[in-house]
């Protein structure tokens, strides 16, 4: 009697399950759309364009990047949370939008673990903290710190948008210090670059991929870099830890997420094309011009990533007190 019941379970899970199957083996019958809650031009289009770029002969329709920005990655991060649980649309997110975003923002209405299917974990950059490249501009990280414990002192910083990581990587810095300063948001790299090298704003932080054509081209100064080692693009420049700050090390991760009521499968197919895509030998170069160092994590790989890095970041959070709402 219990083996007959047994077998009707499984029969019956067996049809419960040929939908998602038949789904899954037709898929896709129409293009994909990669929602980048970013604007053009950051480092994050970036990515989400060599995926869209790579995925074209692995695929019978194509990954196409629709650009989604606004409070700060909130808003096109919700908008892929709440997308139909098909496949048709899938979410490129980072650090601060599938994590930080929802502890430091209270009228972020997601989550990844509640909203999100994770896909795949595609890599993650460090960051450089600068400041312009004149005699009046710290030439070291530790001058800039003495500068701003100086009484009076009102030193300002930039960022791409409050609440991305390059504000947090100077409040990191700040908070490791023990000074304070002035956030200045900016909407991209672009314009918080542009008044770092003219002098409005004190310092900032910024992705590899935003700030090496400036260093290089002498507009801008590298104090350090946020990374375990020094980065062979940059050699004389310091870590955090070897100016000072043991253990400190700043990264951001970008990764793709589905509605979370996706079906396995169709997950499961997502995964491999776009995990085959990034690892190819054409897609490694473009990656690594990006100053990206690939993680290419599956499914439950990358969610145990996204746990582990929320132990840090909820941490962080947490001690500094820092809140946002935009």
């Amino acid at each position: 009697m219990r083996t007959a019941i047994r077998n009707r379970l499984r029969a019956a899970a067996a049809l419960l399950a040929l939908p998602a199957l038949a789904r899954a083996q037709d898929f896709p019958r129409q293009p994909i759309r990669l929602i980048l809650p970013f604007a053009p031009g950051t480092g994050s289009d970036a990515i989400a364009r060599i995926v869209a770029h790579e995925t074209r002969n692995r695929l019978p329709h194509p990954i196409v990047v629709e650009n989604r920005p606004g409070g700060g990655g909130i808003t096109g991060t919700e908008q892929g949370a709440r997308a139909a649980p098909d496949g048709y649309t899938i979410t490129l997110g980072t650090t601060s939008t599938f994590l930080v975003n929802p502890a430091l923002n209270p009228r972020a209405g997601y989550s990844f673990e509640r909203d999100f299917a994770p896909v795949v974990g595609i890599g993650r950059s460090f960051y450089v903290l600068v400041t312009a490249n004149t005699a009046a501009a710290p030439k070291t990280l530790a001058e800039l710190i003495e500068r701003l414990r100086q009484p009076g002192a009102h030193g300002t910083f930039a960022s791409s948008g409050a609440g991305t990581i390059t504000h947090l990587a100077s409040e990191i810095v700040l908070h490791k210090a023990r000074v304070t300063g002035t956030h200045v948001p900016y909407r991209g790299s672009g314009a918080a670059m542009a008044d770092i090298i003219g002098g409005q704003v004190l310092f900032g932080s910024d992705s590899l991929a935003a700030t090496l054509p400036l260093i290089r081209g002498g507009q801008l100064r590298a104090l350090a870099v946020t990374s375990p080692t020094r980065f062979a693009g940059l050699p004389d420049v310091p870590t955090l830890i070897e100016s000072g700050m043991p253990g400190t090390v700043i990264d951001a991760w970008f990764g793709i997420g589905a509605p979370i009521a996706t079906p396995a499968p169709v997950i499961a197919q997502l995964s491999e094309v776009i995990l085959a895509a990034i690892t190819s030998a054409d897609a490694k170069p473009r990656f690594e011009a990006l100053g990206v160092d690939l993680l290419a994590l599956g499914p439950a790989d990358f969610a145990q990533f996204v746990r582990e890095s929320g132990v840090f970041w909820q941490g962080f959070l947490r001690e500094s007190g820092i809140r946002i709402e935009f």
